[in-house]
């Protein structure tokens, strides 16, 4: 009888752990990150109805979509390095395209811990990349699996991350992929279904356009005191794009249509890796994040590629899809930095936050679509092959944004009457206090994350 009575207690605790286990799992969803290239906040259909994304649309409406997100550095390498490592790209050496102090310090070096993929296996995740990587290998910064595909449709991509998915619905672990296709960014080759969706006739140009930029730092994507402009050596990015600038509305039309073509055809891609998910029974476990590294200026100030701080640059869609949001279906115009995914979903896999971290939890905002983490947003940019301390400068609130470019030059713009950025402020008497707000909010920001001294008297 006691041998009985001790067999059945035995039954009973294992059921019990077996139960515990189940509820543990739970409380740790599995995390999906969709991590696009050069996708303007503009080119999705929830901000622009012109722009055929309905799947995307979908989930961003069932979800929360983040109206005012901002990365930390509008290029690829030092956007992508700042999400990987939480901190912005003075601070972890990555400007521009120099993904060498990457490896440098986070690839099994001196900071290796910090990495986001790393935080995230401590939290208990089997971490995964598919995409463009831009800084290394993605194990040498932390992911268990994964590697940088190639080709610019995204078809290995996501034949990979479809293929992971299948193994990960059958574990017990609790997944992060950080998926990165590489669509829109250039070249682009979009298949004539997705073209034909598209008639370029009907595309309106922004407010904003013109044939090429005017003579002013603001607006150099290149080293401080240059006058260079990006895009001016693509020649065959697109079949009707011959360079530029300048370009005329007819090009610029066609090339945006070539543009909103191969985004179509992304959210087609997501559609179905969201239809698989739900085959599979781990969608609704799942946590949906979708940004992208920067934005890009199609036409608008005379502008390709990014670099800049205006909002077509340095400003980009995104949203959270969940089934356990408190604030589905809703819009937030909280202040975003890129930054802020880092903490945020360590948040969600219920795990302290590294002290190095500049980012802010969202977790309050996908509580409450009012509330706010921020009262301003910052942002830092170099052209291509240039250095620490150098470039663009911004700090931006809910109503304006300040600029201090590359050779020390200020510009200000009232965002909430001034959108496409056309009158600077800075010379209005009447706007000195909000001037000095902001260029205080800068000053102590450069002092914060190691940059150089701020160049102006504040009042």
């Amino acid at each position: 009888m006691r041998q009985l009575v001790l067999l059945l207690y035995f039954l009973t605790t294992l059921n019990l752990s077996v139960f515990a286990g189940d509820s543990l799992k739970n409380t740790k969803p599995n995390i999906l990150v969709i991590f696009t290239d050069d996708q303007v906040y503009r080119a999705i259909a929830y901000n622009n109805p012109a722009v055929k994304t309905p799947h995307l649309d979908k989930l961003a409406r069932e979800g929360l979509i983040l109206n005012n997100v901002y990365v930390a550095s509008p290029i690829c390498t030092a956007s992508r390095a700042a999400m990987m490592s939480g901190v912005y790209p003075q601070q972890n050496g990555v400007v521009a395209l120099n993904h060498k102090a990457f490896k440098k310090y986070y690839a099994g070096a001196e900071r290796a811990e910090q990495s986001l993929p790393r935080q995230m296996k401590k939290a208990g995740y089997h971490c995964a990349f598919w995409g463009k990587s831009h800084i290394g290998p993605p194990k040498s910064y932390g992911f268990d699996e994964g590697e940088e595909t190639k080709g610019h449709d995204d078809v290995e991509t996501f034949k990979r991350a479809n293929s992971f998915l299948q193994k990960a619905a059958k574990s017990s672990k609790p997944f992060f992929l950080w998926l990165a296709p590489r669509q829109p960014h250039l070249p682009l080759y979009p298949q004539q279904k997705w073209l034909d969706l598209y008639n370029e006739n009907e595309l309106k140009l922004d407010a904003n356009y013109l044939e090429e930029p005017l003579p002013s730092s603001v607006f150099n994507q290149g080293k401080p005191g240059e006058n260079f402009h990006r895009d001016s050596n693509y020649t065959k990015v697109w079949k009707k794009l011959p360079g530029g600038p300048p370009r005329n509305e007819a090009t610029m039309r066609s090339f945006i249509k070539a543009y909103y073509a191969v985004i179509s055809h992304l959210d087609s891609q997501v559609g179905q890796m969201i239809e698989n998910m739900e085959q599979l029974g781990i969608k609704d476990n799942t946590v949906i994040v979708f940004l992208s590294d920067n934005g890009y200026h199609l036409g608008n100030h005379g502008l390709g590629n990014k670099i800049t701080m205006h909002e077509e640059s340095v400003r980009v869609p995104m949203f959270i899809n969940w089934s356990q949001l408190t604030s589905k279906g809703k819009r937030s115009d909280a202040l975003v930095s890129s930054l802020d995914l880092y903490p945020s979903l360590l948040d969600l896999a219920g795990v302290p936050l590294p002290n190095h971290l500049m980012g802010k939890s969202l977790l309050p905002i996908f509580k409450d679509e009012k509330a706010n983490v921020r009262q301003v947003v910052f942002s830092e940019c170099v052209g291509v092959g240039a250095k620490v301390g150098e470039g663009h400068r911004m700090a931006r609130n809910k109503k304006w944004k300040y600029i201090l470019t590359g050779t020390d030059e200020q510009f200000l713009y009232n965002q909430s009457k001034d959108p496409y950025e056309l009158s600077n402020q800075t010379g209005k008497p009447e706007q000195l206090p909000i001037l000095n707000e902001l260029k205080r909010s800068m000053s102590k920001w450069m002092e914060q994350i190691g940059d150089r001294k701020f160049p102006h008297a504040i009042k």
